[in-house]
C-alpha cells in the first residue's frame, strides 16, 4: 500500500486517522492532523490591507468561503462601530443562503458516493448546478465571489434578477423535495445511516460541537437566530433540530435547512426592492485607528465559524484570529464512532462535514493480534461501499 497523505502539498487540510478495531468493530481511534498550515491569518495582518484580507478569507473553505469573507467584515465593522447599509446587509444575507444551498447539496452526493448510491451524488449535483450558475449570475463568480469589503458589499442583487431568481429557487425546491422523498423510502440507503454514527445529545453538549453535527444531536443551536449578523434579524431562519443523534438525523436537518434557505431567499427579495439600487457601501474616509477589538460569530453551512480582529497600523489589523466549525465538532469523532463497523466509518466522518481536504489513509490496528493495516482513501470507501448492515 503507498498512501498519499498525509504529507501532500496540494491538500489543504491532509488528515490521519488511526483506528483500533476488535474484528470489524471500533474500539477507539487516534486523530492527527493540521500538517499542511498555510499561513493565512499571518499573511493577512502582515502583509494586506483591511480590505484585502476579505478576498483572502474566502480561500479559507473552497466551498464555503462567503462565509468567511462575511465574518471578517463584520468583526471589523463591529471594532470601527459601523453598520452597512441595511440593502448590504440583505446582499450579504442573501448570498450567504445561497451559498448554503449549495454547500448542502454537494455535502449530500459526497455522502452518497461514500455510501456506493451514486444516484445521489448525479442527483444533487444536477439540483445544485443551477445554483452555482445564479451565483455566477449575481457575482460573476461560481464560487469565491469577492464580494465584502469593510463597511459594505461590492456586488449587488439587481431587481431585474429577481424574477429569474425565483423561476430558479422554484426548479431548486422541488427537486430538493423530491431527493428528500427518495431518501426517505430507501431501505438499504437507510440501513446504512439509521442508527449509524451516534453521538448523544449530552455528549454533543460536552464537546460543544456546532452546525448541523449539534442540531442532528437535538442541540438547538444556531448562530443566525442566537447571534444575528448581517440581515438575519429581519430574515429570521428557523432552527431545523432533529433527536436522532446519528447520521440520518445530520442528513435530515442539512435538507430541511436547504429548503429553509430558500425559504430565506425568496422573502429577501421584496426588501431588497423597499432600497434604492447602488446603496451598498458606508465610506470610511479617515484611517482607522489602532488597538480597536471586534468580533463575530457567523452560521457557516458546517456551523459556528468565529474572526476576531484588532485594528492595528499602516492599515492592517495588528491580530486577526479563525476558528473554523471543523475545529469544534473534530474532538467529537471518537465518541461517534466508538462501536461503530469499520465499513461505516467513512459515512461517519463524513456526516460531519470536516473540512480538511480528505481523509487520505487509516491505520487499523486489530488489539486481538496486534496486526496493523493502512488503508489508502479509495480501500476504506470500496470497504463503506460494500458494507452491509
Amino acid at each position: 500500500v503507498v498512501p498519499v497523505g498525509p504529507f501532500f502539498p496540494v491538500l489543504e487540510e491532509p488528515s490521519y486517522w488511526r483506528l483500533f478495531v476488535q474484528g470489524e468493530t471500533i474500539v477507539g481511534c487516534d486523530y492527527r492532523g493540521f500538517y499542511n498550515h498555510r499561513g493565512i491569518e499571518k499573511l493577512g495582518d502582515s502583509v494586506m490591507t483591511y480590505n484585502q484580507i476579505p478576498f483572502l478569507a474566502e480561500r479559507i473553505c473552497g466551498i464555503c468561503g462567503d462565509i468567511h469573507g462575511t465574518c471578517y467584515v463584520e468583526a471589523t465593522e463591529r471594532a470601527l462601530g459601523i453598520r452597512p447599509p441595511r440593502r448590504a446587509r440583505l446582499v450579504r444575507s442573501f448570498l450567504l443562503e445561497l451559498e448554503r444551498v449549495h454547500s448542502h447539496l454537494l455535502w449530500l452526493g459526497i455522502a452518497g458516493h461514500i455510501l456506493g448510491f451514486d444516484t445521489v451524488l448525479m442527483q444533487s449535483w444536477r439540483i445544485r448546478e443551477p445554483v452555482m450558475w445564479l451565483a455566477e449570475q449575481l457575482t460573476g463568480n461560481r464560487k469565491t465571489y469577492g464580494v465584502n469589503v469593510v463597511g459594505g458589499v461590492r456586488w449587488d442583487v439587481p431587481n431585474h434578477l429577481h424574477e429569474t431568481i425565483l423561476d430558479v429557487l422554484k426548479k431548486v425546491e422541488a427537486e430538493t423535495l423530491e431527493v428528500i422523498d427518495a431518501i426517505q423510502d430507501d431501505t438499504p440507503l437507510l440501513m446504512r445511516i439509521k442508527g449509524v454514527g451516534i453521538l448523544p445529545t449530552e455528549v454533543a453538549r460536552a464537546f460543544c460541537v456546532v452546525g448541523p453535527t449539534a442540531r442532528g444531536s437535538n442541540v438547538p443551536i444556531d448562530a443566525r437566530v442566537d447571534h444575528p449578523y448581517a440581515a438575519y434579524d429581519e430574515l429570521v431562519p428557523d432552527k431545523k433540530v432533529h433527536d436522532g443523534c446519528d447520521i440520518l438525523a445530520r442528513v435530515m436537518v442539512r435538507m430541511e435547512e436547504t429548503l429553509d434557505s430558500i425559504r430565506l431567499l425568496r422573502e429577501a427579495l421584496p426588501k431588497l426592492r423597499e432600497e434604492p439600487e447602488g446603496d451598498l457601501r458606508v465610506p470610511i474616509e479617515e484611517e482607522i485607528p489602532p488597538d480597536l477589538e471586534g468580533i463575530c460569530v457567523v452560521e457557516a453551512p458546517r456551523g459556528e465559524a468565529i474572526h476576531y480582529v484588532r485594528t492595528g497600523g499602516d492599515n492592517r489589523p495588528y491580530r486577526w484570529r479563525v476558528r473554523a466549525p471543523t475545529y469544534a465538532n473534530l474532538q467529537a469523532v471518537p465518541s461517534m464512532i466508538q462501536g461503530s463497523l469499520l465499513a461505516d466509518v467513512p459515512i461517519a466522518l463524513g456526516s460531519f462535514d470536516p473540512c480538511f481536504s480528505c481523509t487520505e489513509r487509516v491505520e487499523v490496528v486489530d488489539l486481538s493480534s496486534g496486526a496493523t493495516r493502512v488503508y489508502t482513501e479509495r480501500e476504506l470507501w470500496e470497504l463503506s461501499r460494500r458494507g452491509q448492515r
